[in-house]
């Protein structure tokens, strides 16, 4: 499992001055980002699929466990559940590390390799395959 610390926005509040629900699926992508260009650098696959992947979300699952205020500093762990022919999950935890790592949401989502120019999905590639079961 990979730890980031997140960096927090103003316009990540609501008017009751905790992070928005919705919020918590830009932080996910953001660590997706993050964790796919460190694993696949030490990898080696191509700058190019690097950047852009070929792959689409296909499912995403939050649950929100307890409030992440204004000024609380928050991390995020992502990790591989799961990889199969054509797809693969991540696992999530948002955490506020300076009060005993307190959960603050966990979830998940489902990644799909897909073809873009034949409009289908695909098989994930044997270098893809190998930089996540590294993760």
């Amino acid at each position: 499992m990979l730890r980031f610390p997140l960096a927090t926005r103003y316009s990540d509040y609501d008017t009751k001055g905790h992070v928005n629900n919705a919020v918590y699926l830009t932080y996910f992508e953001w660590s997706r980002v993050q964790a796919w260009q460190q694993v696949a650098a030490a990898a080696g696959i191509a700058a190019a699929d690097i950047a852009d992947p070929p792959l689409i979300v296909a499912e995403a699952r939050v649950k929100y466990v307890s409030p992440a205020n204004i000024g609380v500093p928050l991390a995020i762990e992502i990790g591989v559940k799961e990889v199969r022919t054509k797809g693969f999950s991540f696992s999530y935890r948002v955490v506020a590390p300076e009060e005993n790592d307190r959960l603050v949401a966990e979830g998940e989502t489902v990644q799909v390799a897909y073809d873009y120019r034949a409009g289908r999905t695909m098989p994930i590639s044997p270098e893809m395959r190998k930089a996540l079961e590294g993760m």
